[in-house]
């Protein structure tokens, strides 16, 4: 997935296996998420957002811009798939009362 692809180079990059390790097995955990999340497709603004929010990043970590990093990565984060997913299961339980 090219997705998980650009991540992982962005998080590669810093040399830090503690890092990388974690972020991976999160990635693994959270993809049953994602999965569920793309069986309804968000559409092509929603896609064309997440791209500039890739092109954002990409602009700070070549400019050492931490702040802005963290900045995007939040907002990017926010409504990732996993999360998006992860709104959903609650809402679905909570309809189904459990």
């Amino acid at each position: 997935m090219a997705h998980r692809r650009f991540h992982g180079a962005i998080y590669t990059a810093s040399h830090n296996d503690l890092l990388i390790g974690t972020l991976e097995a999160l990635w693994d955990k959270a993809d049953r998420y994602r999965l569920l999340d793309l069986r309804t497709d968000p559409g092509q603004d929603a896609r064309d957002q997440k791209a500039k929010e890739h092109d954002a990043l990409v602009e700070c970590v070549a400019l050492g811009d931490s702040a802005g990093e963290a900045d995007i990565m939040r907002k990017h984060i926010d409504t990732s798939l996993g999360a998006t997913a992860g709104w959903r299961l609650g809402h679905a339980d909570a309809a189904d009362g459990t």
